[in-house]
């Protein structure tokens, strides 16, 4: 349907990147960067087509093209935060360091920026926390920011503030559902799940820019035509609107609760040592996994665990991390901001799961 409108219309250049986001999303990354490579010829003055080139090309490793593509649009802020993201993914924090002062003043809460920034303020956790400050009064729905700024109070001491701004104790919630209609179990329900998963042709492996490690995720889930992944869309939105309804309290991230959503899904393949890196999501504001499949056993191996913190903080967190097992069935919901990993099973049997992002529709 993409190709066919952009064929149709040669000339509306935001049809050309609906195709190459397409091609894209079925694993042919090769043509959707020659696409948009003919795309920015044809339309030089179009930033989008400019931007989206750039964003291929970083997705694909191709840090040098992607930064000479960037040079021209230079000082335009889009162009300034992907040439920091690009600049960071090379490890090349001099000309990085260039970027940050002009970018802290147009975009103290730009994910890149603020994750570079506390890169460096490492071992100075009152500085951490007044960038992050200046962050959230610049933005205050950036709640990728409270990840840091939960860190930073940590450090500090500041353990109880740390352990109530992580939330995980009124903001986690664990739930096990029953198959949905036109389903008449759960088994046969994660079955079929299962085989669309397993033939789902964007599944690829340890792709770019993401967590997965030794594992396979799908860069479009559900596909047209799947009858159990679009039945557990339809579930996913139910219970997140179930939960989003029943948050109380003066939490910021209570507060910046969106009025309308977007629902992004990806499933996961992972065999005996395949995981996911601890990290957190900038950007939307819910995360959540269902199981589909996972090793059999009384203590299913190969646990999500949530509230990690990253090695280099050099001690345990002032918040519980919790470990929830991955029963299929079991959906977990949580903040975006907060961090989670997988640990590997170490099972000849594979773990399957559908994550998920909600977002404000304006993100």
């Amino acid at each position: 349907m993409a190709e066919s409108a952009a064929l149709a219309r040669p000339e509306a250049p935001a049809l050309q990147l609906v195709w190459a986001e397409a091609l894209e999303a079925i694993g042919e990354q090769e043509r959707a960067l020659s696409l948009l490579a003919s795309a920015c010829e044809r339309f030089p003055g179009d930033q989008a087509v400019h931007s989206g080139y750039a964003g291929a090309l970083l997705r694909a490793g191709r840090i040098d093209p992607a930064l000479e593509q960037v040079g021209p649009w230079l000082p335009r802020l889009w162009a300034q935060k992907l040439q920091l993201r690009l600049l960071i993914r090379a490890g090349r924090a001099e000309r990085a360091a260039e970027l940050e002062s002009a970018l802290a003043q147009a975009d103290p809460a730009d994910p890149d920026l603020l994750d570079y920034r506390a890169s460096k303020l490492r071992g100075s956790p009152e500085a951490l926390l007044s960038a992050c400050d200046e962050a959230l009064e610049h933005c205050p729905e950036a709640m990728h920011v409270l990840y840091h700024k939960a860190l930073a109070l940590a450090g500090l001491g500041r353990s109880q503030e740390a352990a109530g701004l992580m939330g995980l104790d009124r903001l986690l919630r664990i739930v096990h559902l029953d198959a949905p209609p036109p389903f008449d179990g759960l088994d046969g329900f994660n079955a079929d799940l299962r085989r669309e998963i397993e033939a789902n042709p964007t599944l690829h492996s340890d792709p770019a820019g993401h967590a997965t490690r030794k594992g396979r995720r799908t860069m479009t889930f559900p596909l047209p035509g799947d009858q159990a992944g679009t039945a557990l869309i339809g579930v996913i939105r139910e219970k997140v609107t179930e939960y989003s309804a029943g948050l109380t309290g003066e939490h910021p991230f209570v507060a910046t609760r969106p009025g309308l959503a977007t629902l992004k899904c990806w499933a996961l393949i992972f065999d005996a040592s395949g995981h996911q890196a601890l990290h957190h999501h900038p950007g939307p504001w819910l995360t959540g996994v269902y199981y589909v499949a996972a090793p059999r056993g009384r203590h299913r191996p190969g646990a999500l665990r949530i509230g990690s913190v990253p090695a280099w903080f050099g001690r345990p967190p002032p918040w519980k991390v919790i470990d929830v097992a991955p029963e299929p069935g079991t959906l977990v919901l949580f903040p975006s901001f907060v961090p989670h990993e997988t640990l590997p099973t170490g099972s000849h049997e594979t773990r399957i799961s559908v994550a998920f992002d909600v977002a404000a529709s304006n993100r």
